[in-house]
C-alpha cells in the first residue's frame, strides 16, 4: 500500500475591493443632525459651557480644545462628531444605533459566502476622566433576533491608556445564516467628575468586501507510483468560471498545468509528469470568476519520498516472496548480511515474484534500481 500524503485545509477565498459604506451619515455631517440614527439615550447639553449652542442629538461641533478635539476627518474647525453629552451623576450607557437592510444580499448570505466590513473611530481625550466607550456591531434575523457572537470592541478611556489619538476599530466577519439585518451600536459611559462624556466618535462604515465565488471545502495531493493525484472540493460556486491547478517545484515559482471549468462539487487531475520521483512538489488553484476577479488557494506540498516504497509479501517467507511498488524497466538484487549478491533479476512489472526456496534462513537486503531511484527493503528468509 502506498503511504498518501494528504493536506486538508478549511477555507474561504475572498477578494475585496473598494466597497460603498453601507452606513447613513456616517461622520455626523448630514443634516439635521443625527439623521440616520436612532437615540436610545442621551446626556442633556446644560451642563457644556463650551461650545454649548452645538450640540444636538448625539453631535457635537468641536472646537479643538483639550476636551473638545477636532473631528478626524478634516483635523479642523467646522468638522462634526458624535458625541453623547453630559450626565449630572454616574450616566450611561449612553447608546446610539443603526439598523442597516441587507436582505438584498440573502442568497449570498444564506450560501455562506457574504462578509461584512465595519470600522469606526473613537477617541477619548481627558485624562483625569474615566469615560470610556466602546462599538459594538449585531448581526440580526428578520425578527431582530441576535443571530451568533456580537462583535463587541474593548471599552477604551484615557485612563485605561488611549491617549489622545483618534483609535481605529475594525472587524471582518461572515454573515451568519438567516442574516437580514445588521445593527451599529455606540456606547458611552460617564464614571468620574459627573460632567461631559468625554467619549468621540467619528468614520463609521459598513462594507461588503467583493467575495470570489467559491468556497473551497478540501484541497489534497497525495503520490502513488509516479503520478501525483490532486483533488479538491467546494460546497458552492457563484458566478463561477474555472480553476487552474498550478505546479512548483520551489513553492515560488508556479506554472499553470490545467485549466477546468467550473460547474462540479469534485475536482481532480492526475500529475504524470514528476521528473525526479524524489522532488517535492508544491500546488496551488488560481480561481477565477465571471468578473475576471482572481484568488488564489493555500499552497499544498506533496513530497513523493514520503512513499513507502518496496513491498515484500509474506515477510518472513520461506519459499515465494512478491515484490511490488516496483517501477518498469529496472533491476532486482538480493543481498546476504555480508553483502554478497545472491540473486538478481531484471523488472518490466510493478509486481514480480521470486523463488527464493534455495535461500538459507537469515536477513537479506532487497535492492530496486533505475534511472531515477533506488530502493531497498530488509527480508527475513526462515
Amino acid at each position: 500500500m502506498q503511504k498518501i500524503i494528504c493536506i486538508i485545509f478549511w477555507m474561504l477565498t475572498i477578494f475585496e475591493l473598494t466597497a460603498q459604506n453601507l452606513i447613513i451619515n456616517p461622520g455626523a455631517e448630514s443634516l439635521p443632525r443625527g439623521t440616520g440614527w436612532t437615540i436610545v439615550s442621551e446626556g442633556s447639553s446644560a451642563c457644556i459651557p463650551i461650545p454649548t449652542n452645538n450640540y444636538i442629538n448625539w453631535t457635537l461641533i468641536p472646537d479643538g480644545t483639550a476636551n473638545y478635539p477636532f473631528d478626524h476627518t478634516t483635523m479642523a474647525a467646522g468638522g462634526i462628531i458624535f458625541y453623547a453629552g453630559c450626565s449630572a451623576a454616574f450616566g450611561g450607557p449612553f447608546e446610539l444605533q443603526q439598523t442597516i437592510d441587507v436582505s438584498a444580499d440573502a442568497a449570498n448570505i444564506d450560501a455562506g459566502s457574504q462578509l461584512y466590513t465595519f470600522s469606526g473611530y473613537m477617541q477619548t481625550p481627558v485624562s483625569n476622566q474615566t469615560d470610556q466607550g466602546r462599538y459594538i456591531v449585531d448581526y440580526l434575523n428578520a425578527a431582530n433576533g441576535i443571530l451568533g457572537t456580537s462583535y463587541t470592541s474593548n471599552w477604551q478611556s484615557y485612563f485605561g491608556g488611549s491617549g489622545i489619538q483618534w483609535i481605529f476599530y475594525t472587524n471582518t466577519r461572515l454573515a451568519p445564516a438567516g442574516t437580514r439585518k445588521l445593527r451599529v451600536r455606540m456606547q458611552a459611559q460617564l464614571f468620574f467628575n459627573q460632567y461631559a462624556v468625554n467619549v468621540y466618535f467619528d468614520d463609521i462604515s459598513i462594507t461588503k468586501p467583493s467575495v470570489v465565488p467559491v468556497k473551497l471545502i478540501s484541497f489534497a495531493g497525495s503520490a502513488v507510483q509516479e503520478k501525483i493525484y490532486v483533488n479538491w472540493k467546494i460546497s458552492a460556486e457563484l458566478n463561477f468560471k474555472e480553476y487552474e491547478l498550478q505546479k512548483s517545484t520551489d513553492g515560488t515559482n508556479f506554472n499553470t498545468i490545467a485549466v477546468i471549468p467550473g460547474g462540479n462539487m469534485a475536482y481532480s487531475f492526475t500529475d504524470d509528469n514528476i521528473g525526479n520521483f524524489f522532488t517535492r512538489y508544491f500546488y496551488r488553484l488560481k480561481m477565477t470568476d465571471n468578473n475576471g476577479n482572481v484568488t488564489y488557494s493555500t499552497i499544498i506540498i506533496v513530497n513523493s519520498t514520503d512513499r513507502q516504497g518496496l513491498l515484500l509479501s509474506p515477510n518472513p517467507a520461506s519459499n515465494i516472496v512478491t515484490v511490488s511498488g516496483l517501477f518498469e524497466k529496472g533491476n532486482l538484487t538480493i543481498f546476504n548480511a555480508d553483502g554478497a549478491i545472491i540473486l538478481t533479476t531484471a523488472v518490466n512489472a510493478p509486481t514480480i515474484r521470486i523463488n527464493i526456496s534455495q535461500l538459507a534462513a537469515g536477513v537479506y537486503i532487497v535492492r530496486y534500481t533505475d534511472a531515477k531511484r533506488i530502493l531497498l527493503k530488509k527480508l527475513m528468509v526462515k
